[in-house]
């Protein structure tokens, strides 16, 4: 008899949940788009900086969100570089990393907007030079590349 109880019980949450549906999208996650790129272009091991461009669907920069970023390797066994921003300029946010090793990373920047507008994400891929092209080594190579 309790076993009854309980499954009426059940199907009655069950129920009560399903007529009241909860809106889990974020209002914010169409209407904004995000841009990436780095300073210096091409990326490479050390000290560099991610411009992040945030715009509404009229194309109108978003100011006063709150950045964080994670990059990851493309591949285990290396510690993720992460950076934050909420300073900005006619939606542009500047990140400061310094790229640990040459090669693929992922770089997922999430971005709390402002005024309870919601959270948007979203992941970049980008290639990390090992060596500079403004390094001694590229420099001497060239160098002795000319007749």
């Amino acid at each position: 008899m309790k076993c009854r109880y309980v499954l009426l019980a059940i199907g009655l949450l069950l129920a009560i949940t399903a007529c009241n549906p909860q809106d889990t999208t974020s209002p914010a996650s169409v209407d904004v788009v995000m841009s990436l790129h780095v300073e210096p272009e091409p990326p490479a091991v050390g000290e560099s900086t991610l411009v992040i461009a945030l715009e509404d669907a009229n194309g109108t920069p978003v100011d006063g969100a709150v950045l964080q970023v994670h990059a990851n390797m493309d591949h285990e066994g290396m510690t993720p570089v992460e950076g934050q921003s909420s300073d900005s300029a006619n939606g542009e946010y500047r990140v400061p990393l310094t790229w640990t090793m040459g090669g693929g990373w992922n770089i997922t920047v999430t971005a709390q907007l402002p005024n309870n507008g919601g959270e948007v994400s979203e992941t970049f891929d980008l290639f990390v030079e090992a060596v500079s092209s403004q390094s001694v080594i590229h420099q001497n190579s060239s160098q002795n590349d000319t007749p």
